[in-house]
């Protein structure tokens, strides 16, 4: 499944299908939000760990089950080729080893003021920030148990904020 008005690009992380499978066919789906200066960063060394952050009592890397939750600016910065009219947000996919994720780490979003909205209706509000934490308090990246291997872009001719599935951005803290 994939979503509308989303292009994804794999990352190579296994030599083929097959490999990918046995090593993380059964990890969760999720998605992070970033901005497009950090993909380089990403793309060679992994997520980095946050020390801050609502949830975080150990340096941890937050990610959702929800591309859309991850689209919002607070997390994926838009911005605009110039020249080109159309505005793009990054969002990369991956994949998050079970063995990390508890009831411990699964938390109900935080950017709505308005709490009866629905952000997405494939997702409860209450299940929308996994918190994962790294296996040392001294790392800096998580390698081990997070797998980024897809880079999504979505590139729209109006802001993405016009877009249906970003209705409750108006309702959210961090918007405008």
């Amino acid at each position: 499944m994939f979503f509308s008005g989303w292009k994804r690009y794999s990352l190579k992380v296994a030599d083929n299908e097959a490999e990918f499978d046995r090593l993380w066919g059964t990890w969760h789906i999720v998605y992070h939000g970033t901005k497009g200066e950090f993909v380089g960063a990403i793309l060679q060394s992994g997520l980095k760990v946050s020390t801050s952050g609502c949830y975080l009592k150990r340096p941890s890397v937050y990610v959702s089950p929800s591309i859309e939750y991850c689209a919002h600016p607070r997390y994926s910065r838009i911005w605009q080729k110039p020249g080109s009219g159309k505005y793009h947000q990054l969002v990369f996919q991956c994949r998050v080893n079970p063995r990390v994720v508890s009831n411990k780490n699964v938390h109900p979003e935080t950017l709505l003021r308005d709490k009866t909205v629905l952000i997405d209706p494939n997702f409860t509000n209450k299940e929308l920030e996994w918190v994962i934490p790294s296996a040392n308090r001294e790392d800096e990246y998580i390698t081990d148990d997070i797998v980024c291997y897809g880079l999504t872009i979505r590139s729209s001719d109006e802001h993405p904020d016009k877009l249906s599935s970003s209705h409750w951005w108006s309702v959210s803290h961090c918007w405008p």
